[in-house]
């Protein structure tokens, strides 16, 4: 059980290496990678061959050490025959829409779809959606019409009906969220091409609410881009679990804030480990994480 938690745990590794290469190179989801992995498809079949793989994902501007190439290769071929089958491979990098992600999408959706139909005119889109402040643009690496061109483009490769249903639109996102590796990044960049203004959030000023938060910040500040915080958070817990026990003391806790930059008065310290705390006097790495509620 242990081998195939670290197994899953490294495959989505080396799928977070390929969404942060792929939003590096701009946010423009599989679509450009599953053309080349096609082109390389000599025959047709959906497969590729590790020596074809290799070459598809070096076209692609996607690059892996040759370890990495090996085990994303070896988790896809499902019947051991030497090949992948390249959806499966596509599908498996896809952040699927879940979450605040889909619920952003929906709320886009929703906004055109002003009869509640589930279908909306594309031309409608085109008077709705701000391109200017789509990443891409945001970062001069295409102009604001080349982005509409390409996002309204999209729904109309197959039957040409100037009709957009939610599944298609949710599968365009879907798609380009596969170079989005970041949750938050990915709501913003929604809220701000469909001008959808951001659930006001509860204010809480007890000093625990406001210790939670910049102990939130800290942590991300710690966690590289499309990594998740509750994996930092976990590193750090078991450097102090002095006894790996899968739980830290008062002390050990303390040691952690001091290590995400937190440095709280002693009647604070106590106050803050408590909130946590089980009745064994000790804070588990599952118990802080669940009760920290990471939104990622």
């Amino acid at each position: 059980m242990a081998s195939t938690s670290l197994n899953e745990e490294r495959l989505q590794q080396i799928c977070e290496s390929l969404r942060e290469q792929l939003f590096a190179k701009g946010t423009r989801g599989l679509s450009g990678v599953a053309r080349i992995f096609r082109t390389a498809d000599f025959n047709g079949n959906k497969k590729l061959d590790k020596e074809e793989f290799e070459e598809a994902l070096s076209f692609s501007g996607l690059f892996l050490k040759t370890h990495e190439i090996s085990f994303l290769f070896k988790n896809f071929d499902r019947d051991g025959d030497g090949n992948i089958n390249y959806d499966e491979l596509l599908h498996g990098i896809q952040k699927p829409l879940a979450g605040d992600r889909l619920e952003i999408v929906k709320t886009a959706f929703g906004i055109l779809d002003k009869d509640g139909s589930g279908v909306i005119d594309i031309s409608d889109v085109a008077t709705v959606y701000d391109a200017t402040k789509h990443p891409d643009v945001q970062e001069g690496k295409k102009t604001a019409r080349e982005v509409t061109i390409q996002f309204l483009g999209t729904f109309e490769r197959g039957t040409k009906d100037g009709k957009i249903t939610f599944d298609e639109f949710a599968g365009y996102y879907e798609d380009l969220g596969a170079s989005v590796p970041s949750d938050q990044y990915f709501v913003e960049m929604m809220q701000s091409c469909w001008k959808i203004k951001p659930a006001a959030k509860k204010s809480d000023d007890t000093p625990l609410a406001k210790w939670i938060a910049l102990l939130k910040k800290k942590t991300q500040q710690k966690t590289k881009t499309g990594q998740r915080m509750t994996l930092t958070l976990k590193k750090i817990f078991s450097f102090f679990d002095g006894d790996e026990s899968g739980a830290i003391t008062k002390d050990e806790f303390v040691q952690t804030l001091v290590r995400l930059g937190l440095h709280l008065k002693p009647a604070e310290q106590g106050e803050f480990f408590t909130y946590f705390a089980g009745s064994d006097g000790r804070i588990s790495t599952a118990e802080f994480i669940d009760k920290m509620d990471f939104d990622e």
